[in-house]
Protein backbone atom coordinates (compact mmCIF):
# COMPACT_ATOMS: atom_id res chain seq x y z
CA UNK A 1 0.00 0.00 0.00
CA UNK A 2 1.03 3.49 -1.14
CA UNK A 3 1.29 5.91 1.99
CA UNK A 4 2.88 8.89 3.35
CA UNK A 5 6.22 8.58 4.82
CA UNK A 6 7.36 10.29 7.58
CA UNK A 7 9.60 13.37 6.36
CA UNK A 8 11.95 15.30 8.54
CA UNK A 9 10.54 18.29 7.57
CA UNK A 10 6.55 17.18 8.41
CA UNK A 11 7.30 17.45 12.09
CA UNK A 12 8.24 20.76 11.70
CA UNK A 13 5.15 21.94 9.91
CA UNK A 14 2.87 19.71 12.41
CA UNK A 15 4.41 21.26 15.43
CA UNK A 16 3.92 24.93 13.79
CA UNK A 17 0.23 23.89 13.47
CA UNK A 18 -0.05 23.02 16.32
CA UNK A 19 1.42 26.62 17.79
CA UNK A 20 -0.73 28.55 15.41
CA UNK A 21 -4.19 26.16 16.83
CA UNK A 22 -3.02 26.90 20.11
CA UNK A 23 -2.40 30.87 19.95
CA UNK A 24 -3.11 32.09 16.33
CA UNK A 25 -0.86 34.75 14.45
CA UNK A 26 -0.91 36.44 11.69
CA UNK A 27 2.90 35.81 10.43
CA UNK A 28 4.72 32.28 11.66
CA UNK A 29 8.00 31.75 10.47
CA UNK A 30 8.60 28.28 8.46
CA UNK A 31 4.82 28.97 7.35
CA UNK A 32 3.87 30.17 3.97
CA UNK A 33 1.83 33.50 4.30
CA UNK A 34 -1.01 32.04 1.90
CA UNK A 35 -1.39 29.03 4.28
CA UNK A 36 -0.85 31.00 7.98
CA UNK A 37 -3.97 32.94 6.09
CA UNK A 38 -6.28 30.10 5.13
CA UNK A 39 -5.62 28.73 8.57
CA UNK A 40 -7.16 32.04 9.91
CA UNK A 41 -10.19 32.16 7.90
CA UNK A 42 -10.78 28.56 8.65
CA UNK A 43 -10.60 29.81 12.47
CA UNK A 44 -12.85 32.33 11.70
CA UNK A 45 -15.19 29.87 9.89
CA UNK A 46 -14.67 27.75 13.23
CA UNK A 47 -13.98 24.80 11.47
CA UNK A 48 -13.21 21.58 12.68
CA UNK A 49 -9.22 20.81 13.23
CA UNK A 50 -9.42 16.74 13.50
CA UNK A 51 -12.45 15.42 11.65
CA UNK A 52 -13.33 16.91 8.20
CA UNK A 53 -17.08 17.48 7.45
CA UNK A 54 -17.87 18.64 4.33
CA UNK A 55 -21.19 19.39 2.91
CA UNK A 56 -23.15 16.84 0.86
CA UNK A 57 -25.37 18.42 -2.04
CA UNK A 58 -27.43 16.09 -3.74
CA UNK A 59 -28.54 18.11 -6.88
CA UNK A 60 -24.91 18.93 -8.12
CA UNK A 61 -25.19 20.19 -12.37
CA UNK A 62 -23.20 17.22 -13.99
CA UNK A 63 -24.35 18.29 -17.17
CA UNK A 64 -23.00 22.17 -17.34
CA UNK A 65 -20.55 23.29 -20.04
CA UNK A 66 -17.91 23.18 -17.56
CA UNK A 67 -18.04 19.65 -16.94
CA UNK A 68 -18.41 18.57 -20.68
CA UNK A 69 -15.72 20.49 -21.16
CA UNK A 70 -13.46 18.88 -18.45
CA UNK A 71 -14.40 14.92 -18.86
CA UNK A 72 -12.38 14.59 -21.67
CA UNK A 73 -9.23 16.46 -20.39
CA UNK A 74 -9.73 14.21 -17.32
CA UNK A 75 -10.00 11.30 -18.67
CA UNK A 76 -7.25 11.39 -21.21
CA UNK A 77 -4.88 13.20 -18.37
CA UNK A 78 -6.25 9.86 -15.90
CA UNK A 79 -5.38 7.50 -18.47
CA UNK A 80 -1.32 9.09 -18.66
CA UNK A 81 -1.12 8.61 -14.68
CA UNK A 82 -2.52 5.17 -14.72
CA UNK A 83 0.79 4.08 -12.78
CA UNK A 84 0.72 6.93 -11.08
CA UNK A 85 -0.76 7.70 -7.46
CA UNK A 86 -2.82 11.02 -8.94
CA UNK A 87 -6.31 11.74 -8.55
CA UNK A 88 -7.65 14.59 -10.56
CA UNK A 89 -11.01 16.49 -9.39
CA UNK A 90 -13.00 19.26 -11.01
CA UNK A 91 -15.31 21.71 -8.76
CA UNK A 92 -17.77 24.39 -9.58
CA UNK A 93 -17.13 27.92 -8.39
CA UNK A 94 -18.47 27.34 -4.66
CA UNK A 95 -15.84 24.72 -4.46
CA UNK A 96 -18.37 21.55 -4.56
CA UNK A 97 -16.74 18.85 -6.14
CA UNK A 98 -18.73 17.21 -9.21
CA UNK A 99 -15.97 14.71 -10.68
CA UNK A 100 -13.18 12.80 -10.00
CA UNK A 101 -10.51 10.44 -11.64
CA UNK A 102 -9.17 8.28 -9.34
CA UNK A 103 -7.21 4.68 -11.07
CA UNK A 104 -5.09 4.16 -8.31
CA UNK A 105 -7.15 1.86 -5.44
CA UNK A 106 -5.87 3.36 -2.23
CA UNK A 107 -5.57 6.92 -2.97
CA UNK A 108 -9.08 6.48 -3.83
CA UNK A 109 -10.15 4.78 -0.53
CA UNK A 110 -7.88 7.43 1.39
CA UNK A 111 -9.98 10.31 -0.51
CA UNK A 112 -13.47 8.56 0.18
CA UNK A 113 -12.25 8.28 3.84
CA UNK A 114 -12.07 12.46 3.92
CA UNK A 115 -15.37 12.89 1.33
CA UNK A 116 -12.54 14.10 -1.16
CA UNK A 117 -15.97 12.89 -3.75
CA UNK A 118 -18.45 14.67 -5.98
CA UNK A 119 -21.48 15.49 -4.11
CA UNK A 120 -19.09 17.18 -1.24
CA UNK A 121 -18.30 20.94 -0.54
CA UNK A 122 -14.30 21.67 -0.33
CA UNK A 123 -14.53 25.19 0.24
CA UNK A 124 -12.89 26.56 3.06
CA UNK A 125 -15.40 27.26 5.59
CA UNK A 126 -16.52 23.75 4.77
CA UNK A 127 -12.76 22.02 5.94
CA UNK A 128 -10.86 24.58 6.05
CA UNK A 129 -7.43 24.95 4.57
CA UNK A 130 -7.23 22.37 0.88
CA UNK A 131 -6.32 22.67 -2.89
CA UNK A 132 -9.69 23.41 -3.61
CA UNK A 133 -10.97 25.59 -1.43
CA UNK A 134 -8.08 27.87 -1.11
CA UNK A 135 -7.65 28.13 -4.73
CA UNK A 136 -11.04 29.54 -4.79
CA UNK A 137 -10.36 32.08 -2.57
CA UNK A 138 -6.89 33.01 -3.98
CA UNK A 139 -8.11 32.75 -7.21
CA UNK A 140 -4.72 31.68 -7.98
CA UNK A 141 -2.83 28.69 -8.52
CA UNK A 142 -1.93 26.76 -4.39
CA UNK A 143 0.22 23.98 -3.28
CA UNK A 144 -1.20 22.64 -0.08
CA UNK A 145 0.93 19.77 1.59
CA UNK A 146 0.66 17.39 4.64
CA UNK A 147 0.48 19.68 7.42
CA UNK A 148 -0.06 22.61 5.90
CA UNK A 149 -3.87 21.16 5.60
CA UNK A 150 -5.93 23.07 8.39
CA UNK A 151 -7.90 19.77 8.68
CA UNK A 152 -5.57 16.83 10.97
CA UNK A 153 -7.08 14.21 8.56
CA UNK A 154 -6.21 15.78 5.65
CA UNK A 155 -2.40 15.76 6.25
CA UNK A 156 -1.28 12.46 4.46
CA UNK A 157 -2.57 14.27 1.12
CA UNK A 158 -0.49 17.11 -0.93
CA UNK A 159 -3.44 18.93 -3.15
CA UNK A 160 -2.38 21.16 -6.12
CA UNK A 161 -5.73 23.29 -7.28
CA UNK A 162 -5.54 25.76 -10.11
CA UNK A 163 -7.88 28.27 -10.71
CA UNK A 164 -10.07 27.41 -14.16
CA UNK A 165 -11.64 31.03 -15.52
CA UNK A 166 -13.97 31.73 -18.28
CA UNK A 167 -12.36 32.46 -21.78
CA UNK A 168 -14.81 34.84 -22.63
CA UNK A 169 -16.29 36.23 -19.36
CA UNK A 170 -13.29 35.74 -17.55
CA UNK A 171 -15.25 34.93 -14.69
CA UNK A 172 -13.87 31.92 -12.34
CA UNK A 173 -15.98 28.78 -12.80
CA UNK A 174 -14.41 26.01 -11.32
CA UNK A 175 -10.83 24.55 -9.72
CA UNK A 176 -8.95 21.68 -11.45
CA UNK A 177 -7.27 20.20 -8.21
CA UNK A 178 -4.65 17.36 -8.57
CA UNK A 179 -4.56 15.37 -5.57
CA UNK A 180 -1.68 12.43 -4.12
CA UNK A 181 0.45 11.39 -1.07
CA UNK A 182 2.09 13.99 0.77
CA UNK A 183 5.35 12.38 -0.71
CA UNK A 184 4.91 12.89 -4.02
CA UNK A 185 7.15 16.35 -5.36
CA UNK A 186 4.61 19.22 -5.23
CA UNK A 187 5.88 21.57 -7.95
CA UNK A 188 5.46 19.01 -10.76
CA UNK A 189 2.21 18.31 -9.25
CA UNK A 190 1.09 21.88 -9.50
CA UNK A 191 3.03 22.70 -12.41
CA UNK A 192 0.71 19.97 -14.07
CA UNK A 193 -2.43 21.29 -12.73
CA UNK A 194 -1.85 24.53 -13.89
CA UNK A 195 -1.49 23.02 -17.61
CA UNK A 196 -4.52 21.00 -17.20
CA UNK A 197 -6.49 23.80 -16.16
CA UNK A 198 -5.27 25.50 -19.16
CA UNK A 199 -6.51 22.83 -21.36
CA UNK A 200 -9.71 22.63 -19.94
CA UNK A 201 -10.21 26.06 -20.33
CA UNK A 202 -9.26 25.86 -23.95
CA UNK A 203 -11.69 23.11 -24.14
CA UNK A 204 -14.07 25.60 -22.58
CA UNK A 205 -13.25 28.27 -25.28
CA UNK A 206 -13.73 25.45 -28.04
CA UNK A 207 -17.63 24.78 -26.93
CA UNK A 208 -18.60 28.13 -26.20
CA UNK A 209 -17.11 29.54 -29.79
CA UNK A 210 -18.96 25.84 -31.36
CA UNK A 211 -22.40 26.71 -29.09
CA UNK A 212 -22.27 30.32 -29.99
CA UNK A 213 -21.31 29.78 -33.67
CA UNK A 214 -24.73 27.24 -33.86
CA UNK A 215 -26.33 29.67 -31.91
CA UNK A 216 -25.29 32.52 -34.49
CA UNK A 217 -25.89 30.24 -37.92
CA UNK A 218 -29.85 29.46 -36.33
CA UNK A 219 -30.41 32.94 -35.48
CA UNK A 220 -29.02 34.58 -39.13
CA UNK A 221 -30.95 31.82 -41.26
CA UNK A 222 -34.22 32.66 -38.87
CA UNK A 223 -33.83 36.54 -40.03
CA UNK A 224 -33.38 35.47 -43.52
CA UNK A 225 -36.11 33.27 -43.60
CA UNK A 226 -38.56 36.35 -42.93
CA UNK A 227 -38.87 39.85 -41.79
CA UNK A 228 -40.15 40.02 -38.05
CA UNK A 229 -38.46 40.35 -34.56
CA UNK A 230 -35.94 37.97 -33.90
CA UNK A 231 -34.30 37.13 -30.42
CA UNK A 232 -31.32 34.30 -30.16
CA UNK A 233 -30.54 33.90 -26.71
CA UNK A 234 -28.27 31.45 -23.66
CA UNK A 235 -26.97 32.34 -20.92
CA UNK A 236 -24.14 34.06 -22.18
CA UNK A 237 -25.36 35.96 -25.26
CA UNK A 238 -27.84 37.71 -26.40
CA UNK A 239 -29.24 38.91 -30.05
CA UNK A 240 -31.91 40.99 -31.74
CA UNK A 241 -31.96 41.92 -34.93
CA UNK A 242 -32.82 45.14 -36.14
CA UNK A 243 -36.72 44.58 -36.70
CA UNK A 244 -37.07 44.04 -32.87
CA UNK A 245 -34.99 47.20 -32.25
CA UNK A 246 -37.64 49.14 -34.92
CA UNK A 247 -40.77 47.18 -33.46
CA UNK A 248 -40.43 47.27 -29.89
CA UNK A 249 -38.63 50.84 -27.68
CA UNK A 250 -36.32 49.83 -25.12
CA UNK A 251 -38.66 49.28 -22.18
CA UNK A 252 -40.11 46.45 -24.22
CA UNK A 253 -36.81 44.47 -25.52
CA UNK A 254 -36.17 44.78 -21.84
CA UNK A 255 -39.54 42.99 -21.01
CA UNK A 256 -39.13 40.40 -24.03
CA UNK A 257 -36.06 39.54 -23.14
CA UNK A 258 -37.44 38.54 -19.21
CA UNK A 259 -39.63 36.38 -20.99
CA UNK A 260 -37.68 34.54 -22.83
CA UNK A 261 -35.38 33.59 -19.07
CA UNK A 262 -38.81 31.40 -18.29
CA UNK A 263 -38.57 29.32 -21.24
CA UNK A 264 -34.48 28.95 -22.55
CA UNK A 265 -33.36 26.12 -21.98
CA UNK A 266 -36.17 24.46 -22.59
CA UNK A 267 -35.67 20.93 -25.13
CA UNK A 268 -38.84 21.29 -26.87
CA UNK A 269 -40.26 24.43 -28.85
CA UNK A 270 -42.16 26.24 -26.91
CA UNK A 271 -45.10 29.20 -27.46
CA UNK A 272 -45.52 32.37 -24.99
CA UNK A 273 -47.23 35.19 -24.89
CA UNK A 274 -45.91 38.16 -23.36
CA UNK A 275 -47.93 41.69 -22.38
CA UNK A 276 -45.30 44.62 -22.60
CA UNK A 277 -45.61 47.77 -21.09
CA UNK A 278 -46.31 49.64 -24.38
CA UNK A 279 -49.37 47.31 -24.62
CA UNK A 280 -48.69 45.27 -27.10
CA UNK A 281 -49.29 41.27 -26.08
CA UNK A 282 -46.36 39.80 -27.89
CA UNK A 283 -46.38 35.90 -28.82
CA UNK A 284 -42.90 34.42 -28.78
CA UNK A 285 -41.86 31.20 -30.77
CA UNK A 286 -39.25 29.58 -29.24
CA UNK A 287 -37.02 26.45 -31.12
CA UNK A 288 -34.23 25.32 -29.37
CA UNK A 289 -31.01 24.86 -31.27
CA UNK A 290 -28.59 22.19 -30.70
CA UNK A 291 -24.89 22.08 -31.09
CA UNK A 292 -24.37 18.12 -31.72
CA UNK A 293 -26.30 17.02 -28.91
CA UNK A 294 -25.47 19.80 -26.46
CA UNK A 295 -28.22 22.30 -26.09
CA UNK A 296 -26.88 25.32 -27.53
CA UNK A 297 -29.41 27.86 -26.60
CA UNK A 298 -32.89 29.14 -28.46
CA UNK A 299 -34.15 30.97 -30.71
CA UNK A 300 -37.30 33.02 -30.70
CA UNK A 301 -39.78 34.94 -33.05
CA UNK A 302 -42.12 36.79 -32.04
CA UNK A 303 -44.79 38.54 -33.45
CA UNK A 304 -47.79 40.75 -32.37
CA UNK A 305 -50.57 38.61 -31.00
CA UNK A 306 -53.15 41.57 -30.27
CA UNK A 307 -52.92 45.14 -31.53
CA UNK A 308 -51.52 47.80 -29.24
CA UNK A 309 -53.57 49.59 -26.80
CA UNK A 310 -51.44 52.63 -26.35
CA UNK A 311 -54.21 55.17 -27.06
CA UNK A 312 -57.04 53.62 -24.76
CA UNK A 313 -54.38 52.65 -21.82
CA UNK A 314 -53.30 55.09 -19.11
CA UNK A 315 -49.98 54.14 -18.29
CA UNK A 316 -49.68 56.01 -15.23
CA UNK A 317 -52.71 54.44 -13.79
CA UNK A 318 -53.28 54.03 -9.98
CA UNK A 319 -56.08 51.46 -9.25
CA UNK A 320 -57.31 51.33 -5.33
CA UNK A 321 -55.82 48.89 -3.41
CA UNK A 322 -52.93 47.46 -5.24
CA UNK A 323 -49.73 48.83 -5.74
CA UNK A 324 -46.78 48.82 -8.37
CA UNK A 325 -44.68 51.02 -10.03
CA UNK A 326 -43.18 48.71 -12.55
CA UNK A 327 -43.69 49.02 -16.26
CA UNK A 328 -45.65 45.40 -16.46
CA UNK A 329 -48.21 46.21 -13.30
CA UNK A 330 -48.70 49.81 -14.82
CA UNK A 331 -49.63 48.05 -17.94
CA UNK A 332 -51.50 45.54 -16.53
CA UNK A 333 -53.63 47.69 -14.57
CA UNK A 334 -54.40 50.32 -17.90
CA UNK A 335 -55.60 47.51 -19.63
CA UNK A 336 -57.79 45.96 -17.25
CA UNK A 337 -59.31 49.75 -16.83
CA UNK A 338 -59.33 49.98 -20.06
CA UNK A 339 -61.45 46.60 -21.05
CA UNK A 340 -64.03 48.10 -18.22
CA UNK A 341 -64.30 51.86 -19.67
CA UNK A 342 -65.12 49.71 -22.93
CA UNK A 343 -67.27 47.41 -21.86
CA UNK A 344 -65.28 44.57 -23.06
CA UNK A 345 -65.17 41.06 -20.47
CA UNK A 346 -61.69 40.26 -19.00
CA UNK A 347 -59.81 37.15 -18.46
CA UNK A 348 -56.89 37.42 -15.88
CA UNK A 349 -54.38 34.83 -16.47
CA UNK A 350 -51.50 33.66 -14.42
CA UNK A 351 -49.55 31.72 -11.42
CA UNK A 352 -51.51 31.14 -8.28
CA UNK A 353 -51.20 34.34 -5.79
CA UNK A 354 -50.04 36.82 -8.23
CA UNK A 355 -53.75 38.95 -7.64
CA UNK A 356 -55.72 38.65 -10.70
CA UNK A 357 -58.70 38.79 -8.45
CA UNK A 358 -57.60 41.76 -6.53
CA UNK A 359 -56.64 43.27 -9.69
CA UNK A 360 -60.46 43.19 -10.61
CA UNK A 361 -61.99 44.32 -7.91
CA UNK A 362 -59.33 46.98 -8.03
CA UNK A 363 -60.92 48.29 -11.17
CA UNK A 364 -64.67 47.79 -10.34
CA UNK A 365 -63.62 50.16 -7.53
CA UNK A 366 -62.15 52.62 -8.94
CA UNK A 367 -65.72 52.85 -11.25
CA UNK A 368 -67.55 52.98 -7.87
CA UNK A 369 -69.38 49.57 -8.31
CA UNK A 370 -69.25 47.14 -5.72
CA UNK A 371 -69.19 43.93 -7.67
CA UNK A 372 -70.11 40.12 -6.94
CA UNK A 373 -67.19 38.17 -6.23
CA UNK A 374 -67.76 33.77 -6.48
CA UNK A 375 -65.30 31.21 -6.28
CA UNK A 376 -65.86 28.78 -8.73
CA UNK A 377 -63.73 26.35 -7.44
CA UNK A 378 -65.81 26.20 -4.17
CA UNK A 379 -69.57 25.63 -5.75
CA UNK A 380 -71.32 22.30 -5.58
CA UNK A 381 -74.71 23.13 -6.60
CA UNK A 382 -73.81 24.67 -10.10
CA UNK A 383 -77.42 24.69 -11.05
CA UNK A 384 -79.03 27.01 -8.33
CA UNK A 385 -75.44 29.05 -8.10
CA UNK A 386 -75.73 30.00 -11.81
CA UNK A 387 -79.98 30.53 -10.70
CA UNK A 388 -78.67 32.92 -8.20
CA UNK A 389 -76.32 34.72 -9.40
CA UNK A 390 -78.11 35.51 -12.61
CA UNK A 391 -81.04 36.86 -9.64
CA UNK A 392 -78.38 38.76 -8.04
CA UNK A 393 -77.17 40.73 -11.28
CA UNK A 394 -80.98 41.52 -12.15
CA UNK A 395 -81.09 43.70 -8.75
CA UNK A 396 -78.51 46.21 -9.99
CA UNK A 397 -76.45 45.09 -12.86
CA UNK A 398 -73.35 44.92 -10.51
CA UNK A 399 -70.04 43.81 -12.06
CA UNK A 400 -69.36 40.04 -11.92
CA UNK A 401 -65.92 38.55 -11.11
CA UNK A 402 -65.60 35.17 -11.20
CA UNK A 403 -62.68 32.82 -9.19
CA UNK A 404 -61.24 30.16 -10.71
CA UNK A 405 -63.18 29.88 -13.59
CA UNK A 406 -61.26 27.02 -15.61
CA UNK A 407 -61.86 24.65 -12.68
CA UNK A 408 -65.34 24.38 -14.45
CA UNK A 409 -66.21 21.23 -16.86
CA UNK A 410 -68.62 19.52 -18.42
CA UNK A 411 -72.38 20.69 -17.91
CA UNK A 412 -71.21 22.89 -15.50
CA UNK A 413 -69.33 25.52 -17.91
CA UNK A 414 -72.24 25.14 -20.22
CA UNK A 415 -74.41 26.22 -17.57
CA UNK A 416 -72.65 29.24 -17.06
CA UNK A 417 -71.81 30.21 -20.80
CA UNK A 418 -75.78 29.88 -21.51
CA UNK A 419 -76.15 32.65 -18.61
CA UNK A 420 -73.27 34.23 -20.33
CA UNK A 421 -75.33 34.25 -23.36
CA UNK A 422 -78.42 35.57 -22.29
CA UNK A 423 -76.54 38.56 -20.55
CA UNK A 424 -74.81 39.71 -24.13
CA UNK A 425 -78.34 39.56 -25.17
CA UNK A 426 -80.09 41.72 -22.33
CA UNK A 427 -81.06 45.02 -22.02
CA UNK A 428 -77.90 46.95 -19.85
CA UNK A 429 -80.00 47.00 -16.67
CA UNK A 430 -80.49 43.31 -16.67
CA UNK A 431 -76.98 42.08 -17.39
CA UNK A 432 -73.23 42.79 -15.45
CA UNK A 433 -71.60 45.69 -15.79
CA UNK A 434 -68.68 44.26 -16.65
CA UNK A 435 -67.51 40.35 -16.59
CA UNK A 436 -64.08 39.28 -15.30
CA UNK A 437 -62.76 35.88 -14.34
CA UNK A 438 -59.54 34.76 -13.29
CA UNK A 439 -57.50 31.34 -14.98
CA UNK A 440 -54.68 29.26 -14.26
CA UNK A 441 -51.30 29.66 -16.34
CA UNK A 442 -53.05 26.54 -18.26
CA UNK A 443 -53.20 24.34 -20.64
CA UNK A 444 -57.19 24.85 -19.81
CA UNK A 445 -59.45 21.97 -20.94
CA UNK A 446 -61.01 21.65 -24.18
CA UNK A 447 -64.48 23.04 -22.13
CA UNK A 448 -63.02 25.95 -20.97
CA UNK A 449 -61.33 26.77 -24.46
CA UNK A 450 -64.44 25.87 -26.82
CA UNK A 451 -67.05 27.31 -24.65
CA UNK A 452 -66.14 29.86 -22.02
CA UNK A 453 -63.15 31.58 -23.71
CA UNK A 454 -65.05 32.97 -26.75
CA UNK A 455 -66.94 35.21 -24.43
CA UNK A 456 -63.44 37.13 -23.61
CA UNK A 457 -62.17 39.68 -25.71
CA UNK A 458 -59.01 39.75 -24.09
CA UNK A 459 -56.73 37.70 -21.54
CA UNK A 460 -54.36 38.99 -19.41
CA UNK A 461 -50.99 37.77 -17.66
CA UNK A 462 -50.65 39.05 -14.40
CA UNK A 463 -46.71 38.97 -14.10
CA UNK A 464 -45.47 36.68 -11.39
CA UNK A 465 -43.94 38.64 -8.28
CA UNK A 466 -40.24 37.53 -9.71
CA UNK A 467 -41.05 39.44 -12.86
CA UNK A 468 -41.61 42.86 -10.65
CA UNK A 469 -39.59 42.54 -7.85
CA UNK A 470 -38.83 46.16 -7.56
CA UNK A 471 -42.81 46.95 -6.59
CA UNK A 472 -42.20 45.60 -3.29
CA UNK A 473 -40.65 48.79 -2.13
CA UNK A 474 -44.31 49.99 -2.05
CA UNK A 475 -46.13 46.51 -1.64
CA UNK A 476 -44.51 45.79 1.42
CA UNK A 477 -45.47 48.43 3.57
CA UNK A 478 -49.04 48.33 1.69
CA UNK A 479 -49.09 44.84 3.13
CA UNK A 480 -47.60 45.74 6.32
CA UNK A 481 -50.73 48.48 6.94
CA UNK A 482 -53.87 46.33 6.43
CA UNK A 483 -51.99 44.15 9.81
CA UNK A 484 -50.44 47.08 11.65
CA UNK A 485 -50.27 50.55 11.84
CA UNK A 486 -46.87 50.70 13.72
CA UNK A 487 -45.06 48.59 11.56
CA UNK A 488 -42.09 49.41 8.96
CA UNK A 489 -39.50 47.47 7.17
CA UNK A 490 -36.03 48.18 7.32
CA UNK A 491 -33.86 48.78 3.84
CA UNK A 492 -31.75 45.66 4.92
CA UNK A 493 -35.34 44.03 5.30
CA UNK A 494 -36.58 44.56 1.86
CA UNK A 495 -33.19 44.05 0.31
CA UNK A 496 -33.41 40.75 1.82
CA UNK A 497 -36.90 39.90 0.50
CA UNK A 498 -36.45 41.12 -2.78
CA UNK A 499 -33.44 38.46 -3.58
CA UNK A 500 -36.11 35.62 -2.80
CA UNK A 501 -37.75 33.89 -5.90
CA UNK A 502 -41.45 34.29 -4.31
CA UNK A 503 -42.66 30.74 -5.72
CA UNK A 504 -45.69 31.88 -3.93
CA UNK A 505 -46.23 35.19 -5.40
CA UNK A 506 -47.78 37.99 -3.46
CA UNK A 507 -50.20 35.70 -1.39
CA UNK A 508 -47.21 34.42 0.01
CA UNK A 509 -45.44 37.99 0.57
CA UNK A 510 -48.34 38.22 2.41
CA UNK A 511 -48.57 35.63 4.62
CA UNK A 512 -44.67 36.28 5.72
CA UNK A 513 -45.86 39.79 6.87
CA UNK A 514 -48.94 38.55 8.85
CA UNK A 515 -46.91 35.90 10.52
CA UNK A 516 -44.24 39.07 11.42
CA UNK A 517 -46.74 41.26 12.40
CA UNK A 518 -48.20 38.33 14.98
CA UNK A 519 -44.88 38.39 16.84
CA UNK A 520 -43.66 42.11 16.41
CA UNK A 521 -46.51 44.43 17.30
CA UNK A 522 -44.26 47.99 16.34
CA UNK A 523 -41.01 49.07 15.51
CA UNK A 524 -38.81 48.24 12.29
CA UNK A 525 -38.38 44.86 10.72
CA UNK A 526 -34.92 43.49 10.41
CA UNK A 527 -33.54 40.57 9.23
CA UNK A 528 -33.54 38.82 12.01
CA UNK A 529 -37.14 39.44 12.75
CA UNK A 530 -38.10 37.24 9.16
CA UNK A 531 -39.25 33.49 9.65
CA UNK A 532 -36.87 31.33 8.43
CA UNK A 533 -37.85 30.63 5.01
CA UNK A 534 -36.93 33.65 4.61
CA UNK A 535 -33.60 33.25 5.99
CA UNK A 536 -32.53 30.89 3.67
CA UNK A 537 -31.27 30.27 -0.29
CA UNK A 538 -30.94 26.86 -0.85
CA UNK A 539 -31.56 25.62 -4.86
CA UNK A 540 -33.76 22.48 -3.83
CA UNK A 541 -37.31 21.72 -2.05
CA UNK A 542 -36.50 20.88 1.32
CA UNK A 543 -38.53 17.49 2.77
CA UNK A 544 -40.77 18.34 5.75
CA UNK A 545 -38.21 17.04 7.65
CA UNK A 546 -35.81 18.68 6.28
CA UNK A 547 -37.56 22.59 6.75
CA UNK A 548 -38.20 21.25 10.25
CA UNK A 549 -34.89 20.88 11.36
CA UNK A 550 -33.82 24.15 9.21
CA UNK A 551 -36.37 26.52 11.39
CA UNK A 552 -34.66 24.87 14.70
CA UNK A 553 -31.24 25.87 13.63
CA UNK A 554 -32.94 29.40 12.25
CA UNK A 555 -34.44 29.80 15.80
CA UNK A 556 -31.41 28.65 17.64
CA UNK A 557 -28.64 30.77 15.98
CA UNK A 558 -31.53 33.72 16.77
CA UNK A 559 -31.85 33.57 19.95
CA UNK A 560 -27.79 32.86 20.33
CA UNK A 561 -27.09 36.10 18.19
CA UNK A 562 -25.90 34.01 15.01
CA UNK A 563 -23.18 32.08 17.93
CA UNK A 564 -22.46 29.05 16.10
CA UNK A 565 -21.33 27.05 18.65
CA UNK A 566 -24.30 27.97 21.46
CA UNK A 567 -26.38 27.08 18.88
CA UNK A 568 -25.13 23.63 17.98
CA UNK A 569 -25.10 23.28 21.98
CA UNK A 570 -28.98 24.18 22.23
CA UNK A 571 -29.69 21.85 19.66
CA UNK A 572 -27.32 18.98 20.85
CA UNK A 573 -25.32 18.57 17.78
CA UNK A 574 -21.52 19.03 17.17
CA UNK A 575 -19.94 22.24 15.77
CA UNK A 576 -19.03 20.54 12.91
CA UNK A 577 -22.67 19.19 11.95
CA UNK A 578 -24.12 22.55 12.64
CA UNK A 579 -21.75 24.21 9.85
CA UNK A 580 -22.59 21.42 7.47
CA UNK A 581 -26.86 22.20 7.93
CA UNK A 582 -25.94 25.53 7.89
CA UNK A 583 -24.60 25.54 4.38
CA UNK A 584 -26.96 22.48 3.42
CA UNK A 585 -29.58 24.80 4.04
CA UNK A 586 -28.36 28.16 2.92
CA UNK A 587 -28.78 29.83 5.97
CA UNK A 588 -27.23 32.99 6.18
CA UNK A 589 -25.34 33.66 9.26
CA UNK A 590 -24.68 37.14 9.19
CA UNK A 591 -28.78 37.73 9.29
CA UNK A 592 -28.46 36.93 12.63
Amino acid sequence: MTTQRDRSDSRPMSALREMFLSRPLPELPGVRDVITASWQRALDHQVDAEDPDPVFIADRDEESLLVRSATPVLANLSAELTSHPVASLLSDADGLVVRRFSTDRNLTSGLDRISLAPGYSYAEESVGTNGIGTALECQKSVLVSGFEHFNSSLTDFECAGAPITHPIRGHLVGVLDLTSWADIPGPLLLTLARTTAKQIADALLASTGARELSLFREYLASCQRGSGAILAVNEDVIMVNSHAEELYDVTDRAALISHTADVAGSTKPVTVLADLPSGVVARLEYRPVYSGSTLAGGVFRVKNHAASRRTACRADLQLPGVVGTSPVWRQLCAVADASFVEGNWLALSGERGTGKAAVAQAVARRHGRRPVLLDCAAVDDHGAWVSALADEVTRGNPPVILRHADTLTGERVERLTDLFTSWQGAPPEQAPAWVAVTLSEGPHSADVQGWLMPFFAHTVEVPPLRHRIEDLHRLVPNLLGRHSNTLTASDGCLRQLMRLPWTGNVRQLDQVLVEISRRRRTGTIEVGDLPAECRTFTRRQLTKLETIERDAIVRSLSANRGNKELAAADLGMSRATIYRKIRAFGIVPEQF
